[in-house]
């Protein structure tokens, strides 16, 4: 894989959000994931001050699950009150588990009603030197 800096995008689609995401590993790629999740949650507003950070695993069948998974994990724990992620660090990331410690930071407002990520048009493969997902959002 390149060394070239992990992006996201957003793409039109119909009565969801549908995100693309670019990085040169897995690993970047689930944490860019989460920084396009919070950017979303957040509306494009900086959060406050970030809370002591939190151990998360996630367990799925192959890696675009577990991505899945791992936005769905985030979601939740947004819902419950915790903010969105703002400090994430993936410890491992293999096909099928993830161990990252993150840091959530309150919003001045609630979040973004993120419902769930979804299985709908799901992919994850290498392309140009970098591996690449797009994953539907329910929004």
């Amino acid at each position: 894989m390149s060394a070239r800096a992990a992006s996201h995008a957003f793409l039109e689609h119909t009565s969801e959000t549908r995100l693309l995401v670019r990085a040169g590993s897995f690993a970047e790629l689930l944490a860019e994931a989460a920084r396009a999740l919070a950017e979303l949650e957040g509306r494009g507003v900086a959060p406050g001050p970030a809370g002591e950070g939190e151990a998360i695993e996630v367990h799925a069948p192959d890696g675009a699950a577990l991505l899945v998974e791992w936005l769905n994990e985030l979601v939740f724990r947004a819902e419950r009150g915790a903010g969105v992620p703002c400090d994430v660090e993936v410890l491992e990331a293999g096909e099928t588990a993830l161990r990252a410690r993150v840091r959530f930071a309150r919003l001045p407002e609630a979040p973004a009603l993120v419902k769930a990520a979804t299985l709908h048009g799901l992919r994850l493969e290498p392309k140009d030197g970098m591996l690449e997902a797009e994953v539907t959002l329910d929004v």
